[in-house]
């Protein structure tokens, strides 16, 4: 019996040590973590008490140009495609290409445009208080 025992342990161990070594092919890459919008204009405490998500896939033909707007809520565009210029109504202005996460400006006006040679797809998240814009166009 004493010797059942120790194969038991020793076969229980050995599946442990088999299932702490397990390789998974899933990886995460941290694409954007931040406290503060591209611009360096830092969040301001969130009072979200109904809060909604939204997420919405943004396509911008080559060489054309969203409209000029501004966002009351926060929100994160992720450039699945193309090169996106961002240019502010102060004419400030950043590139990003594919791969690319943007904290968007809260609550000045700006547009985003094609710059690139391929058609922009970005996915943009939102998170704000339910029945928000999620942009005002100026």
């Amino acid at each position: 019996m004493d010797k059942y025992i120790k194969s038991l342990i020793l076969a229980v161990a050995l599946l442990l040590f088999m299932a702490s070594n397990t390789v998974y092919s899933a990886q995460k890459d941290v694409l954007l973590q931040t406290t503060s919008t591209w611009d360096n204009a830092h969040y301001k405490k969130l009072k979200i008490k109904n809060p909604e998500v939204t997420v919405l896939k943004i396509n911008i033909g080559v060489g054309e140009s969203l409209p000029m707007h501004k966002h009351d809520l926060v929100n994160i565009a992720y450039v699945k495609h193309g090169t996106l210029t961002v240019i502010t109504d102060k004419d400030d202005q950043i590139t990003l290409t594919e791969g690319q996460c943007l904290p968007e400006l809260v609550g000045k006006y700006h547009y985003g445009k094609n710059t690139g040679d391929v058609p922009v797809e970005l996915v943009v998240f939102y998170i704000g208080e339910k029945g928000t814009p999620l942009s005002v166009n100026k």
